[in-house]
């Protein structure tokens, strides 16, 4: 569809920082770029406004977005529900395989020299493998929108500096020792536990 890929070109745009926060966004250009009309791209703007990326000034015209504190907040306790609620469903499905995976993927992310962004590269692989199996797929959607945005908000330096990526793995693994035990009701506390957490650090960003 061509609204899909106009809203991945414009999304991509701004989360590789090719745009910067407050950067007008000139539809003709896009328009040009991207070989279509000017319909389906904003039909992309107007859903990213939607997931906090841009600021839609009518008659004025569409800028990236410079994070506010108090929405980057409501987003993030937001996605610390909804993980929740797909880590406890995902405790009932998941195969033999994918703790195969997961323990993998940790036993990598043990390893003190990698970098923050491999650590948080890591961590997207561990908590994906956890939500696919939660065969909520309308809150899946939801979820990975709301990560893309904590993804741009956020930053691997700070999430996963030496004591909080300690924490951070420590967590992990007392979620995965859960699953595997099929304690839904431990899973879902221990990933809102986790996620609050996250909120927490953003927050001393801003």
């Amino acid at each position: 569809m061509k609204k899909e890929k106009a809203y991945r070109y414009i999304k991509n745009q701004i989360m590789e920082e090719k745009w910067s926060t407050d950067t007008a966004i000139n539809v003709n250009e896009i328009a040009v770029e991207l070989n279509m009309s000017r319909t389906p791209i904003h039909k992309a703007l107007s859903q990213l406004e939607q997931e906090g990326f841009l600021n839609i000034i009518p008659q004025v015209g569409v800028f990236v977005k410079k994070p506010d504190r108090k929405d980057v907040l409501e987003r993030i306790n937001i996605c610390a529900t909804l993980d929740a609620l797909l880590a406890e469903q995902a405790a009932y499905n998941l195969k033999d395989e994918d703790f195969v995976y997961m323990e993998a993927t940790l036993r990598k992310m043990d390893d003190p020299i990698i970098s923050a962004d491999d650590y948080s590269d890591l961590n997207i692989e561990f908590h994906k493998t956890i939500y696919d199996a939660s065969g909520y797929s309308y809150t899946l959607n939801l979820t990975r929108q709301l990560w893309d945005y904590l993804t741009y908000v956020g930053s691997p330096d700070l999430l996963f500096i030496e004591g909080r990526r300690k924490r951070s793995q420590a967590e992990h693994w007392l979620i995965y020792f859960a699953l595997k035990d099929r304690d839904h009701s431990l899973v879902k506390k221990l990933v809102e536990i986790h996620m609050r957490r996250v909120a927490e650090v953003i927050n001393l960003k801003f």
